[in-house]
Formats: structure tokens, C-alpha cells, sequence
């Protein structure tokens, strides 16, 4: 009898795993440990997602810039789950806000997932330790102190999660030349505004 290959069936989407993790929170204030004890198997995907839109969330971002720096490093090293040190694990923080704002992304995450889908689909290994080198570049690009530097990082850090957790080469390919683009712009703001006060010192 000729057996025809099964054949491989989607991850769920990212915007129903947002929104399970969302109504599972309680009313208070919520922490790093909580979310961790709620994520799945794909739980660097999903964690990158979460800090990614708390990245850039007013009130919560400065938290989120540094916890995102943990997972990339874990990412880098080769690590199957995600962690945190206590002192950051225990801090809590208003998860009310992120449930607002994650109402209002809806949309957007919905839009983005209907014309991803698995392809272009490379060894994990390589794909996560290069997920968190761009991750962990993004996370000190976010906490630099200019107004608003935040945004784009943690728009495409959600970007990059969104393509991770779909297993979307193809997106995944274009939230890395996003973030390469963050990077260089960073880069060259810092060089003008270098060049610019040793000019006005040099005066």
C-alpha cells in the first residue's frame, strides 16, 4: 500500500497564543517568573513577542529593554528554555497596560499572520543563535537615552518573534534587514551627533 507523507500541519497563530497568555493574567500587577510558568514549548518565540511589545509600552519599557537582553544572550548560547535572574524575575509590573495595548495591536499581529506561513525554513540551531545576536543588538539599541529610540527596536523585535513562531523564513529575512537598518541608523545618529559636539567643542 503506498503511504502519501502527512503533511506538516501550521504552528498556531501567534495572535491566539497572545491571547490565551493575555486572559490567563491575573487582575494585579504580574511578573517575569508568571510569564515564564505560562509559555509553551515555542516559549522563546512567544517571550520575544511579549518583551518585544512591552519594549514599547510607556511605564514598562525601561524593564522590558533589560529583560530582553537575557533571552538573546540564552538564544546565542544555544539554550532550550529561557530564564531570568531573580532580581528581575520578581520585579512586577502593570499588566493591565500591556492588555490595552495588545487590544489595540490586535489588528496589526492579525493582518502580519495572514500573509506569513512556514517557509524558507532553516536549521534551528543557526536560526536561534542568530535571532538572539539581532535580538540582544536590538535590546542595547532600545535602551539607549534618546526620546523614543524605543519604538522601532521593539517593533521589530515583535516582527522577529512574529516570523519565529510562525516559522517564516521569508519575514524572518525582512525583520532581519529591518533591524540591520535600526542598527545602521543608530550608528550613523551617534556618528553626526559625535562629530557635531566636537565641532562645537573644537569652536
Amino acid at each position: 500500500m503506498l503511504h502519501l507523507p502527512v503533511p506538516r500541519s501550521a504552528p498556531a497563530r501567534t495572535s491566539q497564543l497572545l491571547e490565551e497568555l493575555v486572559a490567563q493574567a491575573p487582575d494585579g500587577p504580574v511578573d517575569l517568573e508568571w510569564l515564564l510558568s505560562h509559555l509553551d514549548r515555542r516559549s522563546f518565540g512567544l517571550l520575544l513577542l511579549l518583551l518585544g511589545l512591552l519594549v514599547i509600552v510607556p511605564g514598562v519599557a525601561t524593564i522590558a529593554t533589560l529583560a530582553l537582553l537575557f533571552p538573546a544572550v540564552e538564544m546565542m548560547l544555544g539554550h532550550s528554555a529561557p530564564s531570568f535572574p531573580r532580581f528581575l524575575s520578581k520585579r512586577p509590573f502593570d499588566f493591565k497596560r500591556f492588555k490595552r495595548f495588545t487590544v489595540k495591536a490586535g489588528p496589526l499581529l492579525r493582518a502580519i499572520e495572514n500573509i506569513s506561513r512556514p517557509r524558507w525554513n532553516a536549521r534551528h540551531d543557526v536560526t536561534d543563535r542568530l535571532v538572539g545576536l539581532v535580538v540582544f543588538l536590538l535590546g542595547l539599541l532600545a535602551g539607549w537615552p534618546l526620546p523614543l529610540v524605543n519604538v522601532i527596536p521593539g517593533i521589530v523585535v515583535v516582527l522577529i518573534a512574529i516570523a519565529y513562531l510562525q516559522e517564516d523564513g521569508l519575514l524572518l529575512a525582512v525583520a532581519m534587514a529591518a533591524a540591520v537598518m535600526s542598527l545602521l541608523g543608530l550608528g550613523w545618529t551617534l556618528w553626526t551627533s559625535a562629530a557635531a559636539v566636537i565641532s562645537w567643542i573644537a569652536f
